[in-house]
């Protein structure tokens, strides 16, 4: 299969190259060519690390994806729900399901909700268009009775939840939906046996309003609730009205692999490469390292940091996927803070600050600042509709 790449630089879809895939006996190799105009482009850039702006075809590494072409692929909410639409179509025509394959995931994703701004294109028809387009925030509560019964009913036609959902990551149940000013939005809806104690859409909400008074850049968020079930709202941040801004993931920066163990120094050292402002980012990406241990938020993989391409170079993205994890015992990031050590521990995020382009005084006023950002944390729950019982379940998060 040969497709078509574009991406959007100033809102103009501009040609890209030419995807290759090729499957045998189950197995499927990838290969992409730079279009000779591109190449000539003043304004292109190599739309993947593994991707350097040379002529000829490039060979993806074995059994897999180029890494920025993953970024616009479903992870693991969305690959279950196109498994789960092959398995229901199967049975629908009698047939046994087919295994899909990488090409299967990227061509499966909605092409308005897909992440960033590369679009993928057969014979001049874009994969995959919507039919209905993306639904109304109104549409909520069947999406998320749908999302319900993702576990518990595998016969029912989950089709508004797949064409809402298919192009969005994480482990979560999520849709893509866009609100009464037509903005597009992703919710975040919880699981089916979420209890009122874990509430974790709300503490979600909680940890970003924090985090935005902690001088860290997050995306515009709403919690609307559906019977006292809490559903996170964020805008779209690689999203500009229309147009589509290049969007590229920690991990696809670095060039690592799901499951592997790296630093926040990597991250540190992308941006000091190809950032357009290291001097902002970099400390900035420190802050957030600091609030991750002030909060316990331990899920912060590469996959959840993320950066936008502005004409001169990447910048960080803002912050999403910040969780606070409840307990009293030692906690650990996914990721290193300095070569090895993921402990996170606010004396190791201090002992390396100038690693992170901040001085050892300025790292010692941002964590005054933060210490009394975050005292407020009981407050700001209770104005998300977090119940008492929630909040001192969590109390270790911001106490402890």
């Amino acid at each position: 299969m040969e497709l078509s790449v574009t991406i959007q630089i100033g809102g103009i879809d501009v040609p890209v190259g030419i995807l290759f895939t090729h499957s045998k006996h189950g197995l499927e190799s990838v290969s992409f060519a730079y279009d000779s105009q591109y190449l000539n482009n003043p304004k292109a850039f190599k739309i993947s690390p593994d991707l350097p702006l040379t002529p000829g075809i490039q060979q993806a590494r074995s059994g897999a994806m180029f890494a920025a072409f993953s970024d616009t692929m479903p992870d693991r909410w969305g690959r279950n729900l196109l498994l789960r639409e092959e398995s229901y179509n199967a049975r629908l025509e009698n047939r046994t399901s087919r295994t899909l394959l990488e090409s299967d995931f990227l061509c499966g994703v909605s092409d308005i909700a897909r992440q960033g701004a590369l679009r993928f294109w057969h014979h001049d028809v874009a994969q995959a268009p919507l039919p209905t387009g993306v639904p109304r925030e109104i549409a909520l509560p069947t999406l998320l009775s749908q999302a319900d019964s993702f576990d518990s009913d595998t016969t029912i036609n989950l089709k508004d939840l797949i064409e809402a959902g298919s192009s969005l990551g994480g482990a979560r149940p999520k849709a893509s939906v866009r609100n009464e000013q037509n903005v597009l939005m992703i919710a975040k809806f919880p699981k089916a046996h979420e209890t009122m104690t874990e509430d974790i859409c709300a503490w979600e909400q909680v940890a970003l309003k924090l985090a935005h008074t902690c001088n860290i850049r997050v995306p515009a968020t709403r919690l609307v609730r559906i019977d006292k079930r809490a559903i996170l709202l964020l805008e779209r941040f690689d999203r500009d009205n229309d147009r589509r801004i290049p969007y590229l993931s920690g991990l696809s920066a670095i060039q690592g692999v799901d499951g592997g163990f790296y630093s926040y120094l990597e991250l540190a050292e992308f941006l000091e490469e190809e950032g357009s402002q290291p001097q902002a980012d970099i400390p900035e990406l420190w802050r957030r390292i600091l609030f991750s241990c002030l909060i316990g938020n331990t899920d912060d993989h590469m996959r959840n940091h993320g950066f936008l391409w502005d004409t001169k170079g990447w910048r960080l993205s803002p912050a999403f996927d910040i969780n606070p994890t409840p307990g009293n015992g030692q906690k650990f990031l996914r990721n290193a803070i300095d070569l090895d050590d993921n402990s996170a521990s606010v004396e190791l995020v201090l002992k390396t600050c100038e690693y992170y382009r901040v001085s050892p005084s300025e790292a010692q006023k941002t964590l005054s600042h933060m210490k009394a950002s975050i005292a407020h944390w009981q407050s700001v729950a209770r104005s998300c509709g977090i119940s008492p019982a929630s909040i001192e379940y969590m109390r270790t998060c911001f106490e402890g």
